[in-house]
């Protein structure tokens, strides 16, 4: 028989709080119980409960603001929540408590049946969603391992392959040069990918904020991109962008988008590329826009797809790049998007959710061609 679970049950009406600690008892589940907010999180931070019942009104704090802090605090962002209300409770305090973390709301007075029946569901679906973390976890480990077991002789294939073209290209013909510089232009293009395999692998939720200094971060893109900056013309500039609390990564999402935008230019056309972020509600908005070769419409959901690619290989790239900064924005609760014309140019926008720390930023642009 598997381990019973617990539900903590929180109430400051005792006669209610008892009622149901004592028809989750006769379910089969252990009861905790906690009249006040801060003995609620005491008790969920101590015992770790599968479910947490939680009345919205309690003395000390609102339950809304205890699901906040379950949500912050690491031992307890899993748990399951449910609000528990009074019948004169409106829509609007409902969906206050579901944006504030909760996985369900019940109105009082609830039928035995139906809570027990909601309680079991919502733990079906967190077992389930549970069994798919886990499942993505080892793909992607296995992923990992492979793209690393591979990158050690593939870099020894790509070093050596170079020494000999430069040893032995005064004794070749032409046409053996050409095939050995085949080879040597195959390698790399294999390293490059398992390069991409390895940061793709890599790029999953840490849970670990730091401050992004946005414009900062740009900087150092350009810095990056500085050759093929200058060999392409491309203008870069910039609205004033924040300073945010987010897991690392935002880098290597502005890389990617800033050099597709110089990869896929018009041909003739020097790339004119801008950023700008917006404090949309309880996100910040990134936009980055281009002047390129645009995107045709049945496109634009599968360029965040791993491996895909519009074009041949007259343009270089492995296919990686979105879809890598598709899973490092999704790590972070986000969402990434594109609109475009073809011919025209494309934005990409991306989400992120905001933090209390989290600046805005009056910088005047900052431009490099």
């Amino acid at each position: 028989m598997g381990q019973m679970q617990t539900i903590l049950n929180v109430d400051d009406y005792t006669p209610g709080r008892y009622a149901r600690t004592r028809v989750l008892q006769q379910s089969g589940f252990s009861v905790r119980e906690a009249a006040t907010g801060s003995d609620a999180l005491s008790s969920a931070f101590e015992y770790s409960p599968a479910v947490v019942l939680l009345d919205v009104n309690l003395p000390d704090m609102s339950g809304f603001e205890v699901c906040r802090q379950l949500r912050q605090n690491p031992t307890t962002a899993s748990t399951t929540v449910v609000h528990l209300s009074a019948t004169s409770t409106g829509p609007e305090r409902q969906v206050e408590g579901l944006n504030a973390g909760a996985d369900s709301y019940l109105v009082e007075p609830i039928e035995p049946a139906v809570l027990v029946a909601t309680i079991r569901a919502l733990l079906r679906a967190r077992k389930a969603e549970e069994a798919l973390r886990r499942s993505n976890e080892e793909l992607a480990a296995f992923g990992y391992r492979v793209a690393h077991d591979l990158n050690e002789p593939l870099r020894t294939m790509v070093a050596h392959t170079q020494l000999l073209s430069r040893r032995l290209a005064p004794q070749l013909d032409e046409v053996n040069a050409s095939n050995l510089q085949l080879v040597v232009e195959a390698a790399s293009r294999m390293q490059i990918f398992i390069d991409g395999l390895l940061a793709y692998s890599r790029a999953t939720h840490t849970e670990q904020k730091v401050s992004l200094n946005c414009e900062s971060i740009l900087a150092g893109v350009c810095a990056n991109l500085a050759e093929s900056i200058k060999a392409s013309g491309a203008v870069i500039t910039h609205d004033p962008l924040p300073i945010l609390l987010a897991e690392p990564g935002l880098e290597q999402v502005f890389q990617n988008l800033i050099s597709n935008a110089i990869k896929y230019a018009r041909p003739g056309i020097r790339p004119e590329i801008h950023i700008s972020a917006r404090l949309d509600g309880d996100g910040w908005e990134f936009q980055v826009r281009d002047n390129g070769v645009g995107i045709e419409a049945p496109q634009r959901n599968k360029v965040f797809q791993v491996f895909h690619r519009l074009h041949g290989q007259e343009i270089p790239g492995n296919g990686i790049g979105l879809a890598l900064s598709k899973r490092i924005v999704e790590a972070q609760s986000g969402t990434i998007w594109v609109e475009s014309e073809p011919g025209k140019g494309s934005t990409f926008y991306f989400r992120i959710p905001s933090g209390p720390a989290d600046l805005p930023r009056t910088a005047d642009r900052y431009a490099q061609a």
